[in-house]
């Protein structure tokens, strides 16, 4: 049974095979609902904008940004082959009308050229970016010059509940606002902000890639 609950959680990190399957499902689920529908509060994106969610797992973040991007492309990655494939299938028919397009790939290589983006999303997936330096380095050079970087989690370093759910899943890493904020600034980001929702140990972090 523990092997199994073990199993269970690390599809969080990696989703893959039927259970990964299920988790990717899940995260299309009211509590990812929930913290999308916070952070959007706290942002302000064009709509004509060209955008890219990191991480997309099942696809509904994909959905939200098309929505507010009417007039303009999202593109969504993600490692999981189950998770591509299912955000595929959650936005189908954007996807067939050519404003969106879902790929497979990896935080510290992003499939995307230079200067491409004018937001990019990191919405609860920041925990599991080996060598989080790099990534962030290749998010800074994806995005437009004046580009806004968006990191949302549902963990904000101080709650306990965070840590438990970190050491089950493995490979995981919660970071405070303020980790954040160094880590943003030492990648060469600009105009660093943050919103806490502290009742529900939610956080927004936004940053820019310098204006040239």
């Amino acid at each position: 049974m523990k092997g199994l609950l073990n199993k269970y959680y690390s599809n969080f990190r990696h989703p893959q095979g039927l259970i990964g399957k299920y988790v990717v499902h899940k995260m299309n689920g009211k509590k990812h609902a929930a913290l999308a529908e916070w952070t959007f509060t706290h942002v302000e994106i064009a709509k004509d904008a060209m955008a890219l969610d990191i991480g997309c797992g099942g696809g509904a973040n994909v959905a939200r940004l098309l929505d507010i991007c009417s007039d303009g492309k999202v593109a969504g990655m993600d490692f999981a082959p189950v998770a591509v494939e299912k955000s595929r299938s959650y936005n189908k028919e954007a996807i067939e009308q050519g404003r969106c397009k879902i790929v497979g790939g990896n935080a510290k290589l992003l499939p995307f050229f230079k200067d491409t983006f004018d937001v990019a999303t990191a919405f609860e997936t920041i925990y599991y970016w080996p060598s989080v330096e790099e990534c962030l380095a290749e998010v800074l050079r994806v995005l437009k010059p004046d580009g806004q970087f968006i990191i949302a989690n549902d963990a904000d370093g101080i709650d306990p509940v965070g840590e438990k759910w970190a050491k089950l899943i493995g490979h995981m890493r919660i970071y405070t606002i303020d980790e954040l904020k160094q880590l943003l600034n030492k990648a060469g980001f600009t105009s660093i902000a943050a919103h806490h929702d502290e009742e529900n140990h939610r956080i927004c972090v936004t940053a820019r890639k310098p204006k040239e």
